[in-house]
Formats: structure tokens, sequence, C-alpha cells
């Protein structure tokens, strides 16, 4: 989805380029105009009237208002962050929750089991949507996989970085925006996290364990992720991005209408067809990516519109300024408190 708003932006830098080149033929035109008709020179030719070399030019033709207004290089203005800025509390809970999102991944699932199979509408939901073979079913999932890595790039590289840095001029407004979009993914992250390990649900193609396609000994059923169905890490983080989207492009106004509404009906769009291939993927139930979505909205908007209705000064004593640096292997962030 990043793609998406990447075009955005460059149509509006196409209109932008577009209409400073049409001004630009204008003026030259309006040149020319005036320079086909120069002050005669009374010495070089007697016969001509000195009343009437004097006269001044008729000034150039008027741009009609309709093409001024499609001319107009007018740039927006530098986006000013109006908001609560990010705090110490903000950076230790962002690490708290980016530390406790990991925990998953190295403490495996519970050997209680909470939640085991489908609930209220599941097994309907699957049987209509999962694919039909395994080999489709691992489509799905690899291109779950992308959808998720669009819905965080996009807040944090097309948002922050091209939307308010690079297209609005303000680095400042950038810097707040993506900590607020790491603040929100890590908190998301830990629920999710947190919760899957407790609950250790079983993946819907748990009951083909065993079966002639899928052997017990494959990596799904022996692996800790068999039991990590409650809920669904990919629609937590996927709403979430598209709720941080919403929330960025419209408080700030950040690329203007109507690219601001079609940014957040955008996101949304890829995060509910990213959840949707989790199902047909076979790794989830409805259940699962429906909590996930609304998990990550609840954060998604929470978190920002704490920042955005707690009006801050522009500099605060308490405050973190976080700033991305080149390292080896990579990039590493450093921070001033």
């Amino acid at each position: 989805m990043r793609r998406d708003l990447s075009v955005t932006v460059s149509s509006v830098s196409a209109i932008r380029f577009c209409s400073t080149a049409l001004g630009c033929c204008a003026l030259l035109l309006a040149q020319r105009g005036q320079a086909a008709d120069p002050i005669a020179d009374p010495a070089a030719d007697p016969g001509t009237d000195p009343v009437a070399t004097l006269a001044p030019n008729p000034p150039p033709p008027r741009l009609d208002p309709t093409l001024s207004s499609l001319v107009s290089t007018d740039a927006p203005p530098p986006l000013v962050w109006r908001g609560s800025r990010f705090s110490i509390a903000d950076g230790v809970v962002s690490l708290a929750g980016g530390a406790i999102t990991l925990i998953p991944d190295i403490i495996p699932p519970s050997a209680h089991h909470s939640l085991g199979g489908g609930i209220l509408f599941d097994n309907d939901v699957r049987s209509a949507l999962r694919a039909h073979t395994l080999a489709n079913r691992y489509i799905f999932r690899d291109a779950s996989d992308v959808g998720i890595s669009l819905m965080v790039s996009w807040p944090l590289v097309a948002d922050s970085l091209t939307g308010a840095w690079w297209y609005r001029g303000s680095r400042d407004a950038a810097q707040q925006m993506a900590l607020i979009d790491l603040e929100a993914f890590a908190i998301s992250g830990a629920i999710q996290g947190v919760t899957n390990s407790l609950v250790s649900r079983e993946r819907p193609y748990g009951s083909d364990c065993g079966s002639a396609q899928l052997p017990a000994d494959a990596t799904d059923c022996t692996g800790s992720s068999h039991y990590r169905s409650f809920f669904s890490g990919h629609a937590t983080i996927g709403f979430t991005g598209a709720a941080l989207i919403c929330m960025h492009h419209f408080e700030n106004d950040l690329i203007g209408s109507p690219w601001d509404a079609l940014s957040c009906a955008g996101g949304y769009a890829v995060a509910a067809t990213t959840a949707t291939f989790r199902v047909v993927g076979d790794v989830h139930y409805a259940s699962d990516v429906l909590t996930g979505a609304l998990v990550g909205t609840l954060v998604g908007y929470g978190v920002p519109l704490l920042h955005y209705r707690h009006k801050g000064a522009p500099t605060s004593p308490n405050s973190l300024q976080l700033h991305l640096t080149p390292a080896v292997g990579g990039l590493g962030i450093g921070g001033i408190f």
C-alpha cells in the first residue's frame, strides 16, 4: 500500500511540476511579445513621430482566471506540529512494548489451550474462504506477509518521511509522527503477543495434521506456531497501521483533499485484504482476525489521539528526540533526553 501513497504523492508533484512549466512558458511568451514591439529610435528613423515613439507599450494580455488557477505554483504551507511531543514516558512505553513483543518468539505458548476449534461462525467462514489446496494456502500466506510489510512501512516511510518531511517540509513533524507510529505498533504487538501465548489456540489447519495432505511431522504441525491462532498479529498490525494513516492525514491535512481520504480508505482496504488472506491461508479463524482488527483500530486511533488532543509547547524539557544514523549492517537510533 505504500505504493498507492507514493503514486499519490508523485501525482501531486507532477501537478506542481506541470503548473510551474506552464507558468514559465506563459512568462516567456509575454516577454517575447514585448520584445517584438520595441521602442523606436528617433535618430535611426527621422520620420518617426517622437510622441508616438515615447508612448508606452500596451500591457501584455492577461491570463484567463481559470488558466491562472491551473498554473498556480503555490507550495503547500510547511507542516507545524501542534500536538503534545513524544516524551520520555512515551519512549519507555515504546521500548517496553517492543521488548514484550519479542517474548512470544522466545517463550513457547502455554501448554493449556484456553480456546480450541472454531466458535460461532468460524467453521462456516473457514469452509467458504479456505483455499482448496495446500500450495494455494501458502501463496495467500506469503501475500499476507507482503500486506503487513506495506502497512508497517506506509505510516513510517510514505506519511512521515515522504509526506511530512519531503512534501510539507517539516522534519520535526515527521519525527513526531514516526515516533507515535512506533509507539502504537509496539503497544499493539505487545497486547497481541501476550494474548497469543496465554490463550494458545490451535490454528485451523491443526485438524489436518497427520493427513495425507499435511503430514504430522510438517513444520506447521510440530513448530510453536501451531498454537498461536488467537488473535491474528497480521490483522492487529495491519489495522493499527490503517488507523495511524487516517489520523495523521486528517489531523494534519497532510497532502490535501481528496488524497487524505483516499489514503485512509486505501490503508483499510489493504489491512482488510491482509486479514482475509490469513483466513484463506487457513492460519486463522474469522474470530482471530476480527479481534485483531478491533484491537489494532483501538490502539491505532488511541495513541495518536492522546498526542493530537493534548496540545504541547514547541519544546519541552521532558521531550525525547530520536535520530536515525547509519550503522554497520543497517540503521541505528540515537536519542537526546
